[in-house]
C-alpha cells in the first residue's frame, strides 16, 4: 500500500490576506490554495512545516490523516473564549491537549494508533466537523467527551481514573459529532454506555431570552447593536455568555463520576449483549428456515440432483449446502435413517464424481 497524508487548513472567523497566502505558497507547491483552505495531499514527502504553528499563525482548524493510524483535528480559538478550568478535565496526555499562545488556545486531538492500517479520503471531511469548533465555544463539549472516551478504548488512561464532566446530549449526536464518530471510530458501546448518565441539553426559550435581555442596560445594549453592525467575530456567543450571568443557565453536566474501569466494563457487557442478541435472532432464522424447508423436503431433495447434474465447483457446493440443511431437517423431524440412505444412494450413483464425494465428506457428510 502506497503512503497517503492529508492536511486540510481552514479559516472560520476571516479570510487569509494576499501576503499571507503567499506565505503559505511556499510552503509547498502541491498546495490547493483558496482565501479560506489550503489543503496538502502527499503521496510521498512530507509537509514542510509545523502544522501546529501554521494552524496559530493563519488557520483556525487542521485536520490531518495518514494511512498508518494517524488521525488529527485541531482547533484555534481566541483566548477569552475558553476557560480553561473548564475543559482541562477532557485532557489526555499526548492524545488531548489545550495550549496557551500569545492570543489562542489551541485544541489538539491527535492519536495514533499503531499497527492499525486504514485508508479514508480526506476530501471534506474538515468541513463536516467545522461545527465542532463552534459548539466549544458556545460551552458544549460532547466532542472533548468523545475524544476521551477513544482514548480510554486505547488504554491510554489509568482504570481507576474518573470520567470527567459528562455532558448533556450524547444521546442524539448532531451531524458534526456523527461524523467524529465515524472519523476516530468512537466504539458504539462505550458511547452507548457512556450516553445513560448523559441528560437533555437544556432549551432556551425566548421568553428567557427576552428576559435577560431585559435586565441589560440601555448603554450595554447599543454598544452590542455597534459591534454587531461593525461584524465583531463571535458577537452571538459574547452575549450568550453575558446573558447566562443573568437568567439563562448554561449546560449542566452529570454530577455522576464513573471510573475507566466500570465504562469499559458496562461496554464489554453491552458488546457480548449484542453478540447474544444477534446468535439468538440468527438461530430463530435458521430454525424457521428449517421449517419452510421441510415443508417442501421432497422437492429440496430433487433441487438437489439437478444441482448434481450440472457438475461445476458452484453447482456442488449449492448441492451439499442443501444436503446440510436437509440433514437438519431429518435431524428434527427423527428421520436420520432415511435421509442416510438417501444420501448413501447419491454416494452409489454417483461414485466416478470425485470433487462431488470429497465435498460431501469436507462437510461431514458421510456415507455408510
Amino acid at each position: 500500500m502506497s503512503e497517503y497524508q492529508f492536511f486540510d487548513f481552514q479559516t472560520i472567523d476571516r479570510p487569509l490576506t494576499e501576503e499571507e497566502q503567499a506565505e503559505i505558497h511556499k510552503l509547498s507547491s502541491r498546495v490547493a490554495l483558496t482565501p479560506t483552505q489550503a489543503v496538502f495531499t502527499y503521496q510521498f514527502g512530507d509537509f514542510h512545516g509545523r502544522p501546529e504553528k501554521v494552524l496559530e499563525q493563519y488557520f483556525d482548524a487542521m485536520l490531518y490523516l495518514a494511512n498508518w493510524g494517524s488521525r488529527r483535528l485541531m482547533f484555534r480559538f481566541p483566548k477569552s473564549f475558553i476557560d480553561l478550568s473548564q475543559v482541562q478535565p477532557y485532557e489526555v496526555e499526548d492524545v488531548i491537549d489545550f495550549r496557551e499562545g500569545d492570543n489562542y488556545i489551541i485544541l489538539d486531538i491527535n492519536f495514533l494508533e499503531e499497527g492499525v492500517v486504514f485508508w479514508v479520503e480526506g476530501e471534506g471531511r474538515l468541513s463536516s466537523l467545522i461545527r465542532l469548533r463552534d459548539d466549544i465555544l458556545r460551552q458544549d463539549y460532547r466532542v472533548l467527551y468523545l475524544a476521551w472516551l477513544k482514548a480510554i478504548s486505547m488504554n491510554l488512561l489509568n482504570e481507576s481514573e474518573r470520567e470527567p464532566p459528562t455532558p448533556p446530549g450524547l444521546r442524539s449526536l448532531a451531524s458534526a459529532l456523527r461524523n467524529f464518530v465515524d472519523l476516530f471510530e468512537i466504539d458504539k458501546h462505550l458511547l452507548a454506555v457512556a450516553a445513560k448518565m448523559s441528560g437533555e441539553p437544556s432549551q432556551v426559550s425566548e421568553f428567557d431570552l427576552r428576559q435577560a435581555i431585559s435586565h441589560l442596560s440601555r448603554e450595554e445594549c447599543e454598544d452590542y447593536l455597534l459591534r454587531l453592525a461593525q461584524g465583531e467575530p463571535h458577537l452571538s456567543l459574547l452575549l450568550h455568555a453575558r446573558l447566562r450571568q443573568g437568567t439563562i443557565s448554561p449546560h449542566s453536566p452529570s454530577t455522576v463520576r464513573r471510573t475507566v474501569k466500570e465504562l469499559l466494563a458496562d461496554a464489554e457487557r453491552a458488546r457480548e449483549e449484542e453478540k447474544r442478541r444477534r446468535e439468538q435472532q440468527a438461530e430463530q432464522k435458521r430454525i424457521q428456515e428449517l421449517e419452510a424447508l421441510a415443508q417442501r423436503e421432497d422437492k429440496a431433495w430433487q433441487e438437489v440432483e439437478q444441482l448434481i447434474q450440472k457438475p461445476s465447483a458452484k453447482t456442488y457446493d449449492q448441492a451439499v449446502q442443501l444436503l446440510s440443511q436437509l440433514r437438519e431437517v431429518a435431524s428434527r423431524q427423527k428421520q436420520d435413517d432415511i435421509f442416510k440412505q438417501r444420501l448413501n444412494g447419491i454416494y452409489e450413483h454417483y461414485k466416478t464424481r470425485h470433487s462431488l464425494l470429497e465435498k460431501l465428506r469436507a462437510a461431514g457428510l458421510h456415507n455408510n
